[in-house]
């Protein structure tokens, strides 16, 4: 049965608690009863919409078939027609999505599937903070459903599949789908694009590789599809990489894997952009200017002029500008709006500079390189934060070792990827004195996020204490890795970790800053009178519950803000951040 997903339109007073909620689960820090009381009550993510996911049928559990749901966003795939035979003359997103799989044949024979109807018109119509509801829809379907199916509209749906790619927090199938002729014309795509989605979601072929998207029979990635034709039905390609693979009726074929999918099964798989973080509005305004000959500058000044915080360029060849938009990069940088370069010519590879303000979009294209720029500065504002995010979630190289399992502290780390680095020379003490190691690559990773079980280990080693585990488990105990089982289960026991209102400790979500600071003013009893405010520039920002233990370790000297003496206690926590603030630890005795 479909249903109709609605959105909770948060209050202020709600809105606020996000800290509290944060600060709950996160850290051991004094938190009023009534107030905790009132944070357990709701959602772990406030600012989650609220949305009515079905249950998976009692049928379904006495299937063999994998259970499989349709969240349906509209577009040509539900779109009804003037005539049967008319292509373009058509009103997208008008059928509902459970009455179009009722109508797939055989579809008894690949899934048990049920439907939700997220919304119904086209792909252009969905502003940032949709696609911020949808992404958490999908994250609340894939906790009950063996895989997703996404339907949009195909005019962005590159864009759409990218945001989930990067934002979904389940390495479950997901898998983006749509028409290029609506459901009700002679020789539509639709029902049989619909079909083999469902069949390929429900195959579990896709488990790791993030979002892809699937129509006329090809799978592709999200990061790398784009829609070459405004009318032709094979109009989705993978410019010079190459498709992942085919749907030949029974048979589903994949033929390369990606660095996203070799990391499945390990803290690096998730992005550090967790919406449940963040509040929808904090998406900032990033727009695209397109180059071309004798191009003046006046998109960029007008820009910046907007107030935006990005802007991509569309830049001839490889990535280059006429004078005038140089010109006027160059006025918008001291601005402090931030580039990220990419090429019009549909594909080629964007390489760092060292133009401060500018960041290298590597191979994705100027639509791609937005979402992912738009993404990074709702989380953090720090350049070289944002372009880290760029050389590591944007590139996707695929590692040498063909691995990024955590490697065991080893005593000498001489990691390439550390030289020059503004860590460099604490992030090796960390690693002779046992807190922190590299990949077996030979990489460190220090722009890389921490997840929560990462700094549990990286905390107990640095506190070298090993008090004897006892107590109830966390409830996802079966899903925190072994090499940080035994960490995280001391944490807790002192009470430095917490976990959620269900009794789960999430071992994968990211770390923010404001959470790592609680936690090591917990470990090391470095509270301030909880009145007391901060002088980070930021300071409104930053929640109550974080207040005591960051003006705690301040005044010992033990973390510093970002730039602009701001503290950016919502972004998340990066391997170099966490190992200094350890290492000074350490050091304090």
């Amino acid at each position: 049965m479909a249903t109709l997903l609605t959105t909770l339109k948060r209050s202020a007073a709600l809105a606020a608690m996000l800290s509290l909620a944060a600060g709950a689960f996160a850290a051991s820090g004094p938190v009023p009863a009534a107030a905790a009381a009132e944070a357990a009550a709701i959602s772990a993510n406030p600012f989650a919409p609220t949305v009515e996911i079905p249950a998976v049928p009692e049928a379904f559990h006495t299937s063999e078939l994998p259970d499989v749901i349709v969240v349906a966003t509209g577009g040509t795939l539900a779109g009804k027609a003037a005539d049967g035979t008319s292509f373009q003359n058509y009103r997208a997103g008008t059928y509902l999505m459970e009455d179009l799989v009722a109508q797939l044949p055989g579809k008894e024979k690949i899934a048990d599937v049920e439907t939700a109807q997220f919304g119904n018109k086209g792909s252009g119509s969905y502003s940032l903070q949709d696609l911020y509801d949808l992404s958490q829809t999908v994250d609340a379907a894939l906790e009950k459903y063996d895989g997703a199916v996404v339907t949009t509209g195909t005019d962005t749906m590159e864009e759409i599949a990218y945001f989930l790619d990067l934002t979904v927090r389940s390495e479950k199938p997901v898998v983006v789908t749509g028409a290029m002729r609506p459901w009700d014309v002679i020789g539509t795509d639709g029902p049989a694009n619909l079909y083999n989605a469902i069949k390929l979601a429900g195959s579990g072929k896709t488990k790791g590789y993030g979002t892809v998207v699937m129509l006329n029979d090809v799978i592709q990635t999200a990061r790398d599809v784009t829609k070459s034709n405004a009318h032709r039905m094979d109009t989705f390609e993978t410019p010079a990489l190459g498709a992942l693979g085919y749907i030949d009726e029974k048979n589903i074929s994949l033929y390369r894997l990606t660095a996203r999918a070799m990391a499945s099964g390990t803290p690096q798989w998730r992005t550090p952009f967790d919406l449940t973080s963040i509040a929808k509005s904090n998406f900032p305004a990033v727009e695209i200017a397109y180059a071309y000959q004798g191009a003046g500058g006046g998109a960029i000044k007008q820009f910046a002029l907007d107030g935006v915080k990005g802007i991509v360029t569309a830049g001839t060849g490889a990535g280059g500008l006429s004078a005038e938009m140089s010109a006027a990069r160059a006025e918008a940088i001291e601005k402090g709006v931030l580039f990220v370069t990419t090429t019009r010519t549909g594909s080629g590879t964007m390489y760092q500079g060292n133009t401060p303000g500018i960041i290298a979009g590597d191979s994705l294209n100027a639509q791609h390189a937005r979402i992912l720029l738009t993404l990074a500065l709702a989380f953090s504002s720090d350049y070289d934060t944002v372009k880290g995010w760029f050389q590591t979630i944007g590139t996707q190289d695929v590692p040498a070792s063909g691995t990024v399992e955590p490697a065991a502290p080893a005593p000498e780390l001489a990691a390439s990827d550390l030289t020059g680095h503004w860590a460099e020379e604490p992030v090796k003490r960390a690693a002779s004195y046992g807190i922190a190691a590299g990949y077996p690559d030979g990489t460190f990773g220090p722009d890389k996020p921490v997840t929560r079980a990462e700094f549990a280990v990286m905390l107990m080693n640095a506190l070298n204490v090993q008090p004897a585990v006892e107590g109830e488990p966390f409830a996802d105990a079966a899903s925190i890795g072994e090499w940080a089982q035994t960490a995280v289960a001391q944490a807790k026991q002192l009470g430095i970790v917490k976990g959620y209102a269900d009794g789960s400790f999430k071992p994968n979500a990211l770390v923010t800053r404001a959470e790592m600071a609680a936690m090591v003013g917990a470990a090391l009893g470095l509270q301030q009178p909880a009145d007391g405010r901060t002088t980070f520039a930021d300071d409104a920002a930053i929640p109550a519950w974080a207040i005591p233990a960051l003006n705690g370790i301040r005044q010992k000297g033990l973390i510093d803000g970002r730039d602009g003496n701001r503290f950016e206690p919502s972004a998340a926590t990066t391997r170099a951040e966490a190992s200094v603030l350890l290492v000074r630890m350490h050091d304090l005795g």
